[in-house]
């Protein structure tokens, strides 16, 4: 079993995020929204490219040449049980409507993890150059500052992003919990990539994020970056949040809580 020394991981994640968001940034103009390159996955909204799979195939190369020991979980396929205790958690493309419709708000994101969770994590947006990274118990840095969430002042006052599924039922449901938030909170932003809405409350660009449907690859290093900058994050078996998760200063996190808990009818 080969062990991991966190610096070498974390310069590991950052050298491949930087490389695949070039990669990306140079497919980026030869794919549109409608065009016939364009794929879906768990609906007919939630659309998948050769740009998402050639991000993630450069990346696991990448690791797979450096730490071939290590585990690896892709959204787009990537999966290798782990031998060293190190598993790669991979978002290739995190935010692929923003990609195909020119925005600037996607991000790669890359997490190592071991038993106890995310140890370091990094999330890198190409459009603007800004890559935030953070090490368990180490602290986080967006493009080398340190990251400190934002004091609450209370629901009232708080800027809230959230994202939403793919699929009909779910935004359904999603709905239902907006018409109580939306009332308590100062405003609402749908910024489109789960990596970057948790980044943002770690930088205080916003106060807070949920979101009730997530996958393991959009908040491993996004996650790990918010809790290092001072957020609490709430999701999982047993919490208010069983598939989704929520990220803000523990003060606001839990005022929050209140609105996002289970309706029975739901």
């Amino acid at each position: 079993m080969r062990t991991a020394d966190v610096n070498e991981l974390l310069a590991l994640a950052v050298t491949l995020a930087t490389a695949a968001g070039a990669e990306l940034l140079a497919r980026q103009t030869a794919f549109s929204i409608d065009g016939p390159a364009v794929e879906t996955k768990s609906s007919a909204s939630d659309p998948v490219t050769a740009a998402d799979r050639a991000s993630e195939k450069l990346i696991t190369d990448g690791l797979a040449a450096a730490r071939p020991e290590d585990g690896l979980l892709g959204e787009e396929g990537a999966a290798k049980p782990s031998v060293s205790g190190i598993t790669w958690v991979i978002d290739p493309l995190d935010g692929t409507v923003n990609y195909l419709y020119g925005r600037p708000d996607w991000a790669v994101s890359i997490a190592a993890e071991d038993d106890a969770g995310a140890l370091v994590g990094v999330v890198h947006q190409p459009r603007t150059g800004l890559t935030w990274q953070a090490v368990r118990d180490g602290g986080a840095t967006r493009n080398g500052v340190r990251l400190e969430v934002r004091e609450s002042r209370g629901p009232a006052a708080a800027l809230v992003s959230t994202g939403f599924s793919y699929l009909a039922e779910r935004r359904a449901e999603q709905a239902e919990y907006l018409r109580r938030v939306l009332p308590a909170v100062r405003d609402l932003r749908r910024g489109g990539s789960a990596a970057l809405d948790l980044c943002a409350v770690a930088d205080g660009t916003v106060d807070a994020y949920y979101e009730h449907v997530i996958q393991r690859w959009d908040v491993a290093a996004g996650g790990l970056v918010a809790r290092e900058a001072g957020a609490q994050t709430v999701g999982g078996p047993g919490t208010p949040l069983p598939d989704g998760v929520l990220a803000a200063s523990p003060a606001l996190a839990d005022a929050l809580l209140d609105l996002l808990e289970p309706w029975p009818s739901l």
